[in-house]
């Protein structure tokens, strides 16, 4: 079993107890790739402390400084690790500058990062149980940077909240309404249109929008549907809910993304490159005669 430094209250038992593995899991998400050795020197301060941890790559390849594609991917993925995982989460374009160093606990999760927005849409869908301030110098390295604190910071605060270090011993507790978030306002679906925007480009090339299929229950069932993106003159009518279906090559097609979006692929093809569609484009979907 993980030996724990302290023993959390019977207060927080729902809170810092959030069931914990005897192998803890560390997950992380980084704009690093893999070129050079950020990634796998995280991963050393790491394994230095507690080395017995499992570590999963959620992602590397996150647009350089792009905080709002890093808090959209952790979005689809944190709810489908075991409780008690720690998600370490390097987006930084502000590091070094007064942007503060946090650790939180929401939901069954713990989360670790810089304030920056990174977290938005965990904040909206957990409920947030504890957030701290990571100025405890006995959970960093000896010296830190004013360029990596991935290593310096983040990484063994990760380590030590992994191996049982209550939330409360890494720096003061925080306002949870201090915390920087990203604007996620939702579309909304107004007399069978619903204006959006492309959130996500898969590795494919598979468009992902900012439009939940729950907004969009008859997505495959309504008499007509059309995707227009005003800034390309395009309009797509086919509708399919999976890739393997009667499109033929080149043909976009409106799909449901795994994720729980409405997205927009090309059968065998790469839909952002052929229509020449970048994140942060402007979608409308017009549900019937709309």
């Amino acid at each position: 079993m993980v030996q724990k430094e302290k023993q959390p209250g019977a207060a927080s038992a729902r809170g810092q107890a959030a069931v914990r593995s005897s192998i803890p899991v560390i997950a992380l998400m980084t704009d690093f790739g893999l070129r050079d050795g950020f990634v796998g020197i995280m991963k050393g301060v790491i394994a230095g402390i507690v080395p017995q941890a499992q570590l999963i790559d959620i992602s590397h390849e996150i647009a350089a400084q792009n905080v709002a594609t890093g808090a959209w991917l952790l979005s689809t993925a944190y709810r489908y690790f075991p409780a008690g995982s720690v998600f370490l989460c390097v987006v930084d374009p502000g590091v070094g500058s007064q942007r503060r160093a946090i650790a939180l606990e929401a939901g069954d999760w713990f989360f670790v990062g810089p304030d920056n927005g990174l977290f938005s849409y965990v904040l909206t869908e957990q409920p947030l149980r504890q957030v701290v301030a990571l100025e405890n110098p006995a959970y960093r390295l000896p010296a830190v940077s004013t360029t990596f604190h991935g290593r310096d910071i983040f990484a063994p605060a990760a380590a030590h909240l992994a191996r049982g270090v209550p939330l409360s011993d890494f720096g003061p507790t925080l306002d949870p309404d201090s915390l920087q978030r990203l604007d996620l306002s939702q579309p909304r679906r107004e007399r069978g249109r619903i204006e959006a925007r492309v959130i996500y480009i898969d590795h494919f090339g598979n468009l992902v929008t900012s439009i939940p299929l729950t907004l969009v229950p008859d997505l495959f069932t309504a008499s007509r549907v059309r995707l227009l993106i005003p800034g390309r003159h395009l309009t797509i009518e086919r509708r399919q809910p999976f890739f393997a279906g009667e499109a033929g090559e080149g043909e976009p097609f409106v799909y449901s993304d795994s994720a729980g979006y409405v997205g927009v692929a090309i059968r065998n093809g790469n839909a952002a490159a052929t229509l020449g569609v970048s994140v942060g484009e402007a979608v409308t979907l017009v549900i019937g005669e709309a």
